[in-house]
């Protein structure tokens, strides 16, 4: 009997100690739940807040852009011209339409006189036509100004010209042409039969732009 009335004053614990021990573990269950927020809001990673509607576009260094300049074309000014040199001619040709000939030239200045050959000149803008002529005529005297100022109206007949007479046959040669940038020009033709056998000119003449020019002769020894 002694030893339940023992057990019963050990197991008696009073309503005051009860509460004080509620009361304890209610603040510890919060505590440990208001540090649970306070570490996830410590270590919850940043976010970028974007308007709405607002878009990102995306920024590029600026680049140099190279601009390549235009050149500057070379323009020539024209001067006088010196008789033009004839570097190569047959002094003997044929009136068959058969045999092929070459006649070359090269632009000169002054340098030397206005009647006589030159320095060579290279420079383009040159024209240049070949015609054949009479030997008994004034090649000088028969050059019309109005045609030479006129480089258009080159290619029409000069005064005492034998037309036609020339079988220009190789199209890259026209009787009438410009000279290449170095001042040169050159003809591949035939003699028409229509030419009789005598003694001719071959008149070759340079005209810069209808500014200057000048021409010089050969005389040719024409057979059937």
């Amino acid at each position: 009997m002694q030893t339940l009335t023992e057990q019963r004053q050990t197991n008696n614990v009073s309503p005051q100690s009860r509460t004080i021990v509620v009361v304890a573990m209610l603040l510890f269950a919060l505590a440990g739940l208001i540090s649970g927020f306070a570490v996830g809001a410590f270590t919850r990673p940043s976010q970028h807040i974007q308007t709405p509607g607002q878009s990102k576009v995306p920024t590029h260094p600026p680049t140099n852009r190279l601009t390549t300049p235009t050149p500057t074309p070379h323009i020539q000014n024209p001067f006088p011209l010196g008789a033009p040199k004839i570097e190569q001619v047959s002094y003997f040709e044929v009136a068959d339409d058969n045999n092929t000939y070459t006649f070359s030239v090269q632009a000169t200045d002054q340098s030397n006189g206005k009647t006589v050959s030159g320095n060579p000149i290279h420079e383009p803008g040159i024209s240049c036509k070949l015609w054949l002529t009479k030997s008994n005529t004034e090649v000088s005297a028969n050059m019309s100004l109005d045609q030479l100022k006129a480089v258009d109206n080159l290619s029409q007949p000069f005064p005492k010209e034998e037309v036609n007479a020339l079988d220009l046959f190789d199209p890259s040669t026209p009787q009438t042409q410009m000279c290449n940038a170095k001042g040169q020009a050159s003809w591949n033709y035939k003699v028409t039969t229509s030419v009789k056998p005598g003694s001719y000119f071959l008149v070759v003449l340079t005209d810069w732009s209808g500014v200057h020019w000048s021409w010089s002769w050969v005389a040719i020894n024409m057979k059937k």
